[in-house]
């Protein structure tokens, strides 16, 4: 559905792909008090919910065993609480379009709710139910 990734160039299609949201009008709020906004944070707009990761590397601490590496990612989904595919760039033109492209195959058309938040056309979702949604998981 999104994508993310332990490199500094996945960080920085994270920060930029938060800088377009930006600039295209999503609004952000932070999802922590003790992180910037800038690395961690939640945009709205229009019913959609965009969850953005953007960390620099950071240096072993007393607290930490080792070094973190730089983290960067980005998590879309749609005002029916389902998750929609994106690409590294962003575009509102294919945020918009998620709400009907099957998240396993790219079908366009009507799509239907699997496991939490999965998105998916009729013919994927038996495979996505049996995949997903074993025994007991939604307890």
């Amino acid at each position: 559905m999104s994508w993310e990734g332990w490199t500094e160039n996945m960080r920085q299609h994270a920060a930029q792909y938060r800088a377009d949201a930006l600039k295209d009008g999503w609004t952000s709020e932070p999802l922590s008090k003790w992180e910037a906004e800038e690395t961690w944070s939640r945009l709205r707009r229009d019913g959609f919910v965009l969850q953005i990761v953007a960390r620099p590397a950071r240096p072993r601490t007393e607290h930490t065993v080792e070094r973190q590496k730089p983290e960067g990612g980005a998590h879309v989904w749609g005002p029916d609480g389902l998750g929609i595919k994106i690409s590294l760039t962003y575009s509102w033109e294919e945020i918009q379009a998620g709400l009907t492209t099957c998240n396993e195959c790219g079908a366009r058309g009507k799509t239907v709710r699997f496991s939490f938040a999965g998105r998916c056309c009729a013919a994927c979702l038996p495979a996505m139910r049996k995949q997903h949604e074993g025994p007991r998981w939604a307890d």
